[in-house]
């Protein structure tokens, strides 16, 4: 049960680290792409140690099991904490992407920031800040939400600015629940691995 919780870990946080890099240049004051990555690595350390784990109770070892069930509690408060700071600073990481989407948008006479901006308007199917009014009349073909050629198309009508702030919200709230799911299933798997090493550990005083 860990190693698929492990597998989910990697899947979930290589699937947001791939969204959320579309948007990390928006802004450098928070590196918005490091839950994603820290999942894929937890992800990556809970398949290897629940193997470590499966060998312990194979091979009934109290050694094997006891290491099992020490990092098994370094992982769930690990994951713990990441789902808080996730909830703590998810308010002001929307701000700040906000506030740096408006900057590139007001410089996008910089290829750069226009490029960046077409990006983000593609991706996350918004136009504008506010709405596509802020393009005026020659908004570009990322703003289209159907067939044609901007401007002769019919544009999205959500601004930039109000999708950044339900996809971050949606995105830390996935990473968040989440990592508290797997560290409940993770705590459950660390008191059947002490209940074992327990177990064992009894077993061999009697044949000792």
């Amino acid at each position: 049960l860990c190693s698929l919780c492990g597998i989910a870990l990697i899947v979930i946080g290589a699937v947001s680290l791939v969204k959320l890099d579309e948007i990390r240049e928006i802004s450098d004051e928070y590196n918005i792409i490091a839950p994603s990555v820290l999942l894929i690595v937890f992800g990556s350390v809970v398949f290897i140690i629940a193997f470590f784990g499966c060998c312990g109770a194979i091979r009934e070892s109290y050694c094997m099991t006891s290491t099992y069930s020490f990092f098994l509690i370094l992982l769930v408060i690990a994951q713990i904490v990441i789902a808080v700071l996730v909830f703590v600073f998810i308010g002001d990481v929307k701000i700040a992407i906000q506030k740096g989407f408006e900057r590139i948008f007001n410089e996008r006479d910089n290829k750069l920031n226009a490029d960046l901006v077409d990006t983000i308007q593609s991706s996350l199917e918004c136009c504008g800040k506010s709405s596509f009014l802020d393009w005026g009349i020659n908004f570009p073909q990322s703003c289209c939400s159907s067939g044609g050629t901007a401007p002769v198309c019919v544009p999205y009508t959500q601004g930039c600015v109000s999708r950044l702030s339900e996809f971050l919200e949606s995105a830390g709230n996935v990473v968040a629940w989440v990592s508290i799911g797997v560290a409940v299933v993770e705590l459950l798997g660390l008191i059947s691995a002490c209940c074992l090493a327990n177990a064992i550990r009894n077993s061999e005083r009697r044949y000792s």
